[in-house]
């Protein structure tokens, strides 16, 4: 009978020895698993993130290359300055840059330029180009411009007091700058000259002076 006892007690012992080792590893694996779930919930981020890099192949990536230089270059403009100065090239300038800040970055003006070719103050535009001549190449310049001049009045001989230039006029007999001035600035106040008597009414101009160029001008 205490064999039987014991035998039932061993057995016992036992079946709980292996339900608790049953537990244990039932536990393990539901860990395990929860890992696996927990890693599989990341994936597809992961694999979400490889897919918009390789989205940003090809046309994208362009677009965000392009996107990028774009704000590298915001406040930018690139200048073409040539001409008599010592270093003649392309320059990257602030927005907001003046004409004397690119002449600088082209390392000045060349002994023989013609500074007063160049407004130094002028604002400069993205893409703009910046010639500065010689003396010999300016006073060139004027001399072809004279020329035409000259040219063109040759035509009929006559000099149109509502087209012509401030030097044109001054090669009127008795016509200086301050005249011719004030002939431009009449003609543009009340819309040209219908008769070349009018000039008459311009400051400086009177009967005596008109005598002298009412010949050698028209209007039309």
């Amino acid at each position: 009978m205490n064999d039987i006892r014991k035998r039932r007690i061993m057995i016992g012992i036992l079946g709980s020895v292996l339900l608790l080792s049953a537990g244990c590893g039932k536990k393990e694996v539901t860990f395990v698993q929860a890992e696996e779930n927990r890693e599989a919930e990341i994936a597809p981020e992961e694999a979400g993130a490889e897919d918009k890099k390789v989205q940003l192949s090809g046309e994208d990536a362009y677009i965000e290359k392009d996107k990028d230089l774009q704000e590298e270059n915001a406040g930018k403009i690139f200048v073409y300055v040539c001409g008599a100065v010592a270093a003649p090239g392309v320059y990257e300038l602030s927005y907001d840059a003046r004409a004397f800040q690119a002449i600088e970055r082209a390392g000045g003006f060349l002994p023989e330029a013609y500074e007063a070719s160049l407004n130094l103050a002028k604002p400069l535009e993205d893409g703009e180009q910046l010639f500065i001549p010689t003396t010999e190449e300016w006073e060139q310049g004027e001399k072809t411009a004279i020329a035409g001049m000259e040219e063109k009045q040759a035509q009929d001989g006559l000099i149109n007091i509502n087209t012509a230039s401030k030097e044109e006029l001054c090669t009127l007999s008795g016509v200086g700058e301050s005249r011719a001035e004030s002939i431009i600035a009449y003609r543009e106040a009340n819309g040209g000259f219908s008769a070349i008597e009018e000039i008459k009414n311009v400051t400086g101009i009177k009967e005596g002076l008109f005598s002298k160029i009412k010949d050698k001008i028209k209007v039309k």
